[in-house]
């Protein structure tokens, strides 16, 4: 855990010193205005963006006064801390970082906030936040967690309480599968030609997962001429983690497929699901576009090989950069899909943190003030500098104006890619889901089952939790 205090301790010696100040005179004690009362916040580390938090924590004390406790924790921890202090209903924390899946089991424990936001003086424009966002991350139905709040293109809190909706926290940082590639490779003039003869085509950023796959099978190659590959196309992420089940899940939504059917019931088992997972493994098992230890790999491995040059194209949930040692230059598209119609359909998968006001604080308003002022529209703009994942549109906006190229590029596919992308299912048993799909993922990649067969067993575990969950 990293605990970051922000001015408090310097105020509440001051606030000492006076005190012993008024005692000591000629006349009675005069009363002094007692110090306010820290506000506690529970924080996620590099997984939220902290470090931007933290700066824009530091500005709001020296604005308002307010002194502020920001304590930090990895994701798991963190998870174990929020579970954990809203279970026994402890006030300790006044704001709490929360990602989206927690929010099924945590509702009861939380402040809802539309109140809060009408009153909010300035207003704090929640017609600015990119709106799927903000429904998928802030709003649920208190007793029906699983609903899905209406579809709106800009967020309406009358339109939400009126659907049966409020809200629950204030969208901090989003995150969603992109992919970073090699730009000098692409720009490349042999490379160019090299293509165009093999494949009757530009070398251009790719649309499709098809068009993916050629760019990647073209870049698998052995540089040095030593006889091994040391260039391969891409990355994924296979190792038994959260990671491979985002990515196995971004493959379905492509290819038209669903976690769940309109009963709850899991259904990635479907000829969707099924192809989802073998055009996975084909990459890995037998296009071999992947490095060799891909099947271990998670966000970090991912970020590791394409840094150090090894892949030419690599999907993670934020811009990556090269080592100064690999003399190249990076930029950004959004994980392709596939077409129907004339359409590109895409479905990267997506998931937000936001912040939430403890129904237990007895600083609630003052809680929603600091959160309003952390996704608010000046701070959002600020978290730039950090390459921290907006939420807001102004924020978007905003970036089109960096100097730096690859970050502006980056941005831009972001905020693209958040628009279309997927989130989570609503669901208390989360984590049941995302193993029993990574065990899944494994016995094929593994070759113990079909992808079939290993589906249908995750199914079936599946089946079984949501049963005991009650769905």
């Amino acid at each position: 855990m990293k605990r970051w205090r922000v001015g408090w301790i310097t105020l509440l010696v001051a606030s000492l010193l006076l005190a012993g100040c008024s005692q000591s005179g000629g006349g009675g004690p005069e009363e002094q205005p007692s110090a306010p009362r820290p506000l506690r916040v529970l924080y996620a580390t590099v997984e939220a963006g902290s470090e931007a938090v933290i700066a824009a924590t530091e500005r709001y004390q020296a604005i308002t006064g307010q002194p502020v406790e920001v304590d930090t924790f990895p994701y798991n921890s963190l998870q174990e801390k929020v579970f954990s202090e809203l279970a026994r209903k402890s006030g300790q924390y006044d704001l709490m970082a929360v990602d989206t899946p927690w929010m099924p089991r945590i509702l009861p424990h939380l402040e809802p906030l539309s109140a809060y936001i009408r009153s909010a003086n300035p207003p704090i424009r929640v017609d600015d936040f990119i709106a799927k966002v903000f429904l998928d991350t802030s709003v649920f139905d208190s007793i029906q967690s699983r609903q899905q709040p209406p579809a709106m293109d800009v967020v309406d809190v009358d339109r939400i309480q009126n659907a049966g909706f409020d809200i629950w926290s204030l969208p901090i940082q989003s995150n969603v599968l992109t992919v970073s590639y090699r730009k000098d490779l692409f720009l490349d003039s042999a490379n160019r030609s090299a293509f165009r003869e093999r494949y009757g085509r530009e070398l251009e950023v790719p649309q499709t997962l098809d068009e993916y796959l050629d760019l990647a099978r073209f870049f698998t190659r052995d540089t040095n001429g030593d006889g091994t590959v040391d260039l391969y196309g891409t990355t994924l992420m296979a190792g038994m983690s959260e990671a491979n089940f985002v990515d196995f899940k971004s493959f379905l939504n492509v290819y038209g497929g669903e976690l769940f059917g309109h009963n709850m019931r899991p259904v990635f088992n479907s000829p969707a699901g099924v192809r989802a997972l073998e055009t996975y493994g084909d990459w890995i098992l037998k296009d071999k576009v992947t490095p060799p230890g891909v099947t271990g790999y998670t966000w970090d491995e991912v970020e590791i090989a394409f840094g150090y040059g090894q892949t030419a194209m690599g999907m993670n949930y934020h811009d990556m950069k090269l080592n100064p040692k690999v003399q190249g230059q990076v930029g950004s598209f959004m994980l392709p899909g596939v077409e129907r119609n004339g359409t590109i359909i895409r479905g990267p998968h997506f998931g937000s943190w936001g912040l939430a006001v403890n129904k237990y604080s007895r600083q609630k308003q003052a809680a929603f003030d600091l959160a309003a002022y952390l996704a608010g529209v000046e701070a959002q703009q600020g978290y730039l500098k950090y390459r921290h994942h907006v939420t807001r549109m102004s924020a978007y906006e905003a970036a089109r104006h960096l100097g730096d190229t690859s970050l502006r590029e980056y941005y831009d596919v972001l905020g693209a890619s958040l628009r279309v992308g997927v989130g989570r299912p609503r669901i208390k048993n989360y984590n049941q889901l995302s193993e029993a799909v990574q065990t899944a993922v494994q016995s094929y990649l593994s070759g113990r089952q079909s992808a079939k067969a290993a589906l249908d067993q995750a199914v079936d575990t599946v089946s079984q939790f949501m049963i005991m969950e009650g769905y």
